[in-house]
């Protein structure tokens, strides 16, 4: 349908200072984070009808999920992920040019697929983000 774009024709990359990307190899999917926002109930011995009231609290900037298509070189960069103290930038782009940008703060590489004889190795990297996930809008 028009007006819908698709990860497929997109790319996933990686970077340690957020500032130089290079791409994540073979990747099958990606879960971009989701903010969640968390209320505080403020219910007073003032409050009307014995409703509770509640404000904004804090919000909890969610996890970030890439799976891939297992190959060596792939892999060694995931670990390297995984072991980067402060944590590793990713970028996903989609086909149309409309990207996200996070900080996964906490990288675990998961490996997949090892356990039957005609199916794919895979692995996925995937844990905490710090901060907002950034929206970009295509030019």
């Amino acid at each position: 349908m028009a007006g819908e774009t698709e990860l497929w024709g997109g790319s996933v990359e990686r970077s340690e200072d957020g500032v130089t990307f290079t791409p994540v190899a073979k990747v099958t999917g990606v879960t971009v984070p989701t903010l969640t926002k968390n209320t505080r109930q403020r219910t007073t011995l003032d409050s009307p009808a014995k409703i509770h009231e509640y404000g904004e609290g804090f919000a909890e900037p969610g996890d970030l999920s890439i799976s891939c298509l297992y190959d060596r070189a792939g892999y060694v960069a995931a670990k390297a992920d995984e072991a980067r103290a402060g944590g590793t930038y990713y970028r996903i782009t989609l086909q149309n040019g409309d990207a996200f940008d996070c900080h996964m703060i906490t990288p675990v590489v998961e490996t997949g697929g090892l356990d039957q004889i005609d199916g794919d190795a895979t692995f996925t990297i995937s844990g905490k983000t710090s901060g907002e996930t950034e929206f970009t809008p295509a030019a």
